[in-house]
């Protein structure tokens, strides 16, 4: 023998169950968002070396194709041995030329993590998704200071577009 329960609304007429609703495109302000959804957020890892960047300019990343970088956290696993600032930007000059367009004179000398997204760091001037046209830039530098003995990751966030 077997038990079959049926849920019935206040009129006695069984209830249709939900699951056999079809599933749809969620649309928000009038926009279907499976076209908005195609795109990634894509990371990229760099290892950053204040020997290096000491020495000169470093090229963190270069744009595969046209993109929004959303987002540059620079994680300081050991710190520089003396007072030290970096900068790190997006440029369309050359693979070496300084900026400070995401990151402007974040300290060396400590073991931190800075993100682009953080206005307080620059008062907001910096904290902002900036368009990459495709085969430029983002770059490091040495403030000031020395980076001697840092390392660290630069974890770069962009979307292709």
């Amino acid at each position: 023998m077997s038990l079959i329960a049926v849920v019935t609304g206040d009129d006695g007429i069984p209830l249709r169950p939900l699951v056999s609703a079809p599933l749809t495109t969620p649309i928000i302000d009038g926009v279907a968002q499976s076209a908005l959804n195609d795109r990634q957020i894509i990371t990229e890892v760099v290892a950053i070396n204040g020997t290096a960047l000491h020495a000169a300019n470093l090229t963190l990343w270069t744009a595969p194709a046209a993109a929004i970088i959303m987002r540059v956290i620079l994680d300081i696993t050991t710190q520089s041995t003396g007072a030290s600032t970096i900068d790190i930007g997006y440029t369309a000059t050359t693979a070496t030329t300084s900026s400070d367009t995401l990151l402007d004179g974040v300290s060396g000398a400590a073991v931190a993590i800075f993100d682009s997204m953080n206005a307080a760091l620059d008062s907001g001037a910096n904290a902002k998704a900036q368009l990459a046209a495709s085969a430029k830039w983002i770059t490091a530098d040495e403030a000031s200071g020395d980076t001697t003995a840092l390392v660290g990751s630069v974890y770069i966030q962009y979307v292709l577009i």
